[in-house]
């Protein structure tokens, strides 16, 4: 569970998941917070207004008409009355509404000190009524153009808060669905290309020049893609070059090599001869692996599928034939596409050094989904931890005598891997805890 969150896709999956949840959670805190505000703003706005219908009707009237009008009770359940002398003081006041006022009704002056709130019944009789308890009203005191006074009552009902209605389990569910989706699409298109990428470098193969990459997507992933295609080219380039090279001084030495050795062959001194003789055909020996590892990084052997179970048989009796101790442990049926004469020589090199330097070798064959195992094991004094990995170096070698009678040239390993490297595998070495040391490989069964 926690490898998911590990990955890009599942960091960008969570972090989209919290983000949208926690700013749908505070926009809605913070909506509810100010519905009282916008409703209260609301109200005021649309009182002003009726108010200012009112005052412009009373101005247009005679002051003899303006009582009769007034009687009437307006919108909002407004009512006024012409007034004369002082107002009577009143408690509270209501500073949206007399803001207001003052901005929209700019030729009626507002009183700042008179608008408050007492109770609605007071205001139009002074007789007491039975029931609940009238609402309380807001007073506002006006003096119209031609100096008269008008005192209105608006009813203010006191504000609610407004209800809450906490969301049922499924819509829950369904908002959490519909986020999860959406996280999981926005981080799989982010990823796409970092997966394609990565693909596309467990495929490189240095022998040869594969196919670029489609240059697609946003910008960013454009350039990643072309720089990876020129890495992949600049790779394949410098590859073939020095395998070239290699390829063509280890094959125009032979020739030299083979006219030097044949006028050894008349030297009249016959203890000289054979020496310089043993000299000459370890040098061939050496250019000879050497071109082995030139083409061990660029092999032109076609595809064929191959029975490696019965190729790792016919090493086995092949090796027992010649007088070496190897046993072929665990056998499974397994078939691949491989170059079947490069996998040859890999699998021979790891049994040689087995057998070389662990006097006798134990092979096994195991298969697991879409990959094999080739474990090739010995009974020597194993190799230092730290040089499990040295020992692949071409021409590095733990025996430094330089004889080839016990160290051999150190290309060995190198051609080994190389060939595994090229069927998409990987070869490691481990120390065993029994003693020994024990070649894996691990090859892909759909390379």
């Amino acid at each position: 569970m926690f490898a998911i969150f590990r990955s890009m896709h599942g960091r960008l999956f969570l972090i989209l998941v919290a983000g949208i949840i926690a700013t749908a959670a505070t926009t809605i805190l913070f909506t509810h917070g100010r519905q009282q505000e916008i409703f209260e703003r609301v109200r005021a706005h649309h009182l002003v207004g009726e108010i200012e219908e009112l005052v412009e009707s009373l101005q247009e009237l005679p002051p003899s008409q303006r009582d009769a009008f007034l009687h009437v009770p307006r919108g909002m359940g407004i009512h006024g009355r012409m007034v004369a002398g002082d107002a009577p003081s009143f408690v509270a006041r209501d500073e949206l509404l007399e803001r207001v006022l003052r901005r929209r009704l700019d030729d009626v002056r507002v009183d700042a000190e008179l608008p408050g709130k007492q109770a609605c019944a007071n205001d139009e009789t002074r007789r007491p009524r039975r029931g609940p308890a009238p609402p309380l009203c807001q007073r506002v005191l006006l003096t119209l153009k031609d100096g008269s006074a008008l005192l209105l009552t608006i009813p203010m009902p006191p504000m609610r808060e407004p209800a809450y209605t906490p969301p049922t389990p499924l819509s829950l569910l369904v908002f959490a669905l519909c986020i999860g989706l959406l996280a999981w699409l926005v981080a799989r298109i982010a990823t796409r290309p970092l997966r394609q990428l990565a693909d596309a470098a467990d495929k490189l193969d240095i022998a040869r020049a594969g196919e670029p990459l489609p240059e697609q997507g946003s910008t960013e992933v454009r350039v990643a893609t072309r720089a990876f295609n020129r890495m992949q080219k600049r790779i394949y380039e410098d590859v073939r070059e020095r395998t070239g090279m290699l390829s063509a001084i280890t094959h125009d030495l032979q020739t030299p090599l083979t006219r030097l050795r044949l006028r050894l062959e008349k030297l009249p001194d016959e203890a000289l001869r054979n020496k310089l003789v043993g000299d000459m055909q370890a040098m061939q020996q050496m250019l000879q692996e050497g071109l082995e590892l030139a083409r061990s990084m660029d092999n032109g052997e076609p595809v064929q599928l191959l029975d490696l179970d019965s190729l790792l048989d016919s090493l086995c009796s092949d090796a027992v034939e010649a007088g070496q101790q190897v046993e072929y442990t665990e056998h499974t049926a397994v078939q691949l596409k491989a170059h079947p004469l490069a996998l040859r020589r890999a699998l021979s090199n790891l049994l040689d050094n087995a057998v070389k330097y662990g006097q006798r070798a134990e092979v096994s064959l195991t298969r697991e989904a879409g990959r094999c195992h080739i474990r090739v094991r010995d009974f020597g004094p194993g190799i230092p931890p730290e040089l499990l990995e040295t020992v692949f170096t071409p021409f590095y070698r733990i025996e430094h005598s330089r004889s080839r009678e016990s160290g051999g040239t150190g290309l060995g390993l190198s051609i080994a891997r190389n060939i595994v490297l090229r069927h998409n595998g990987e070869l490691t070495l481990t120390n065993r805890a029994e003693g020994g040391l024990e070649a894996h490989v691990v090859l892909p069964l759909s390379a």
